[in-house]
């Protein structure tokens, strides 16, 4: 599929999944919302999305051991200029531009850093799950919410155990799949046994088991302060929800909404998320899109301006990063 194809069916989903998000909208009962919201926390929101980067750095850190020993800096400098990126580029060319850039920097192998990427991809995809499942099963829901919480934290126990199991055990992993794969046209198997592959690569990086439950505390510990933006939110408005629980679950649901391909900057996904999450807590969908609006604007200014201030440190610009994004766009 080409790059304009891509672009262009991420900017579709967008259109149907904010259709979703507003489509019983009360837009005077969303304004009164606004209006009558507690901007006060906007600026610790601004704080926390800014700390947030940094800790993604910090758990990169980990992760890149085994492939080199790039300074905090420059580790710090591809994070905050990566995200940006996903903000205003198509496609979530940050996911590319960050190796590309600690590459570059570094003289690092960009292999190596490529797969240090799919790594924090699949503790974050453990951790969401594994918060959301256990939110979920806390909170006061209805027993069809309640059982998905279970199924969803069984679900996450199942991801570990996977990845446990291939890191350690990669030979008996090789064959499972051989086995499942064997029967399989090769269109069906190929793809498989490819993408596999690059999994296997990715978990190389998990030294011992120490490090694995090493980037299992940082990971709860980053989706636990991204939680805490989403409660900032819940005083925002005074959501009637607990909030510790609801801010876990708002976060999750937004975050396996933004894993969608969308348009840059998760526009409609970003508001599906907030408008099905806080309706587990009966607040309507004007109040819900209200939310969104102010936390989606203070996400974006905090992770943009964190990108620009590191890119102009870096001395470069946005032509550069597009350039970036084009040249090495092809990698993953």
């Amino acid at each position: 599929m080409n790059r304009t194809i891509r672009i262009a069916l991420s900017i579709a989903i967008s259109a149907v999944f904010l259709g979703f998000a507003i489509r019983k909208v009360d837009w005077a009962e969303a304004a009164a919302a606004l209006a009558a919201a507690h901007y006060i926390y906007i600026v610790p929101m601004f704080g926390v999305t800014v700390w947030t980067l940094y800790i993604r750095a910090q758990r990169w850190r980990l992760l890149l051991r085994p492939v080199g020993t790039p300074a905090m800096r420059t580790l710090v400098a591809a994070t905050n200029i990566g995200f940006m990126a996903n903000m205003v580029l198509p496609l979530r060319m940050g996911e590319v531009i960050r190796p590309v850039l600690v590459s570059r920097k570094e003289s690092e192998p960009l292999s190596g850093i490529l797969a240090t990427v799919v790594l924090e991809r699949i503790f974050d995809m453990f951790t969401i799950l594994f918060l959301f499942g256990v939110s979920a099963s806390l909170v006061a829901v209805s027993e069809q919410v309640r059982h998905w919480g279970y199924y969803l934290s069984g679900l996450a126990a199942v991801v570990a155990a996977v990845v446990m199991v291939v890191r350690w055990q990669e030979k008996l992993a090789l064959r499972l799949l051989q086995f499942v794969l064997h029967p399989l046209p090769a269109t069906i198997s190929s793809p498989v046994d490819h993408f596999f592959g690059g999994f296997v690569q990715a978990l190389e990086t998990l030294q011992s088991p120490l490090t694995f439950l090493q980037l299992l505390g940082w990971s709860l510990y980053l989706w636990l302060v991204i939680a805490g933006i989403y409660l900032l939110g819940l005083l925002t408005f005074d959501v009637p929800a607990p909030l510790l629980v609801g801010s876990i679950t708002v976060s999750a649901i937004v975050a396996i909404a933004v894993s969608v391909p969308s348009a840059p900057g998760y526009i409609g996904s970003f508001q599906l998320g907030c408008t099905l999450s806080l309706a587990i807590f009966q607040v309507s969908q004007s109040h819900a899109i209200a939310y969104s609006i102010v936390l989606h604007l203070t996400q974006f200014a905090g992770v943009v301006g964190a990108g620009l201030y590191s890119l102009a440190r870096e001395g470069m610009t946005m032509r550069q990063l597009e350039a970036v994004s084009e040249a090495d766009g092809a990698v993953v």
